[in-house]
């Protein structure tokens, strides 16, 4: 089974959109569990779509990385696979791949994607996100999707849980810790993941400062050294 880790916070129409790409996978032996670091609407809009595979709880801490770990601790799935609740997987074939992939060989499964802007319910444009990374380029940019990243669950056993201290760079620190453990990075072919930004993700510029020092708090954890503050959008070029 595939534990998909859904983290939702007052975005019921998103996060159904998620859940219902992750139900037109043909890959059928997965249990989404959907953590609601909110009102309680993430929960109802789960519920609505009466399917026994998803899961709805309330966030056992405070913040989305903690509304992850509370998704690890009611996954039961031999998988973990991420997918945030305002974006959603284009390929109804992707959960095939990442169980085929992970059957083969234990490492970080990850796959390329499109950057979709969008506003007041419409997409204006998509901008390919589709990069080979690598243990060395990870020191550098986080040119991974995490929702399109896939692992054993095992790796948690060994590595711990996600970080909260690593606030928005919970991903990038998680990504440095799997193959700091010596896992490989595994690349899926195509793109299947697209990443929603909207309004309620592009507010970065009212959080330089906040976002400065959680970048800082990555590098000295990982001795990184410098880091260039950057977004997904700027990595892609399209800033």
């Amino acid at each position: 089974m595939v534990s998909v880790l859904i983290p939702t916070h007052n975005r019921p129409q998103l996060l159904l959109r998620a859940l219902r790409s992750l139900q037109l996978q043909l890959y059928p032996d997965w249990q989404a569990v959907v953590v609601d670091d909110g009102d309680g609407s993430g929960i109802l809009a789960a519920h609505s779509l009466h399917d026994p595979r998803i899961l709805a709880v309330r966030n056992e801490g405070q913040g989305q990385v903690e509304a992850r770990n509370t998704a690890l601790a009611h996954a039961s799935g031999q998988i973990i696979a991420l997918l945030d609740d305002d974006d959603w997987w284009l390929d109804p074939t992707h959960l095939h791949r990442v169980v085929r992939a992970l059957k083969a060989q234990a490492g970080l499964v990850y796959r390329g994607g499109y950057l979709v802007l969008e506003r007041d319910g419409l997409e204006l444009e998509r901008i390919p996100f589709d990069f080979k990374a690598s243990a060395q380029s990870l020191k550098s940019d986080n040119h991974l999707l995490a929702s399109g990243t896939a692992y054993p669950r095992f790796l948690h056993d060994q590595l711990g849980c996600f970080d909260p201290e690593m606030a928005d760079y919970w991903d990038w620190d998680w990504y440095l810790r799997v193959v700091g453990a010596g896992y490989p990075l595994i690349q899926l072919p195509g793109r299947g993941v697209a990443v929603s930004l909207h309004g309620g993700n592009m507010s970065y510029a009212a959080r330089l400062e906040e976002r400065q020092k959680n970048l800082e708090k990555l590098s000295s954890k990982h001795n990184l050294g410098p880091l260039k503050l950057k977004d997904h959008r700027v990595i892609a070029g399209a800033a």
